[in-house]
């Protein structure tokens, strides 16, 4: 009766091991072949990398980012509407992501189509579900801290407000520096600068980490110094570039001068204006300090 009983349980831990072993090289087989999906899409081969992101997910039953990977085929192909519907496919899966972050990599490329095609409306609500998980912007009876920021940042200037806050998260950061600028180019002011303060204290905080990580007594008094300081370092310049720090602060500068403060958006024009790493927005800050202007407000949606 023991042996018995042992040979049951020796096939049945048998059975289950291989079915384990299994279940992990499909999982890893679905993951070459997605990694293959990719260098094929890096090489702009979208037909090979169309079929072999649908073989990864034929192999892995769910796998979000093989659904995120295939809208990106099709939005190079010229499918919006099948990009549209793969992104939300994936962002519905957003359990599922290995790396759960990556889920507003869904929303953000949703987004991002959506501000092409101009549906304003649709990238607003898209942006707002990123933020809707941003634990320091969403307040209560208790916690006010976007109130907080922009009385500080209206009373003691933005140097004042970036040595005062740190937002250790990045994942919202690009959510609020593209709802800042659209909030301004639809005359809603106080909201745009509540998100571009956001924006740039998250910013700002990544930047500082770069520089401690390169001088462990690195500190800094104003954004000027730090900026300085920032932009002799290869990784913290090439950061600043890539997330449009400089848009972030030209716009804030615009959306304080529509909100009656001039003064305080001049600061931040000349901290732009006298920086050539901002590029486009060096000129334009030139020019909103010879004589400002107010850009003019976006068309809103064509009818559905």
């Amino acid at each position: 009766m023991r042996k018995a009983t042992l040979i049951s349980i020796l096939a049945w831990a048998f059975t289950f091991g291989a079915q384990a072993v299994y279940a992990v090289d499909t999982q890893n087989q679905s993951w070459i072949i997605f990694e293959q999906g990719n260098a094929a899409f890096s090489a702009k081969e979208f037909g090979r990398a169309l079929q072999l992101f649908k073989n990864a997910i034929t192999s892995a039953g769910i796998f979000p980012e093989a659904e995120l990977a295939l809208g990106d085929v099709y939005l190079e192909e010229g499918e919006t509407d099948l990009a549209i519907r793969q992104y939300n496919k994936a962002y519905d899966m957003r359990k599922s992501f290995y790396i759960p972050d990556a889920q507003y990599e869904a929303l953000y490329k949703l987004a991002k189509v959506y501000k092409l095609q101009q549906q304003y409306g649709q990238m607003v609500q898209t942006l707002r579900a990123v933020i809707s998980d941003d634990k320091h912007f969403n307040e209560t009876p208790t916690f006010q801290l976007k109130s907080q920021i922009v009385g500080n940042y209206k009373e003691k200037g933005l140097d004042h407000v970036l040595m005062l806050y740190v937002f250790d998260d990045q994942f919202a950061a690009s959510a609020h520096s593209t709802l800042g600028w659209y909030y301004y180019r639809t005359g809603q002011q106080a909201d745009a600068i509540k998100e571009l303060l956001f924006s740039l204290i998250s910013r700002t905080t990544e930047v500082v980490s770069f520089l401690h990580g390169q001088d462990v007594d690195f500190e800094f008094s104003n954004l000027s110094d730090l900026l300085a300081a920032a932009l002799k370092s290869k990784d913290a310049a090439a950061f600043i570039k890539e997330v449009d720090f400089f848009k972030d602060l030209y716009y804030l500068g615009c959306a304080t001068y529509s909100s009656g403060l001039p003064q305080s958006a001049a600061v931040l024009w000349k901290m732009v204006a006298g920086t050539p790493a901002a590029g486009n927005y060096q000129d334009l800050a030139k020019r909103q300090l010879k004589k400002p202007w107010t850009e003019p407000v976006l068309m809103p949606e064509p009818p559905q």
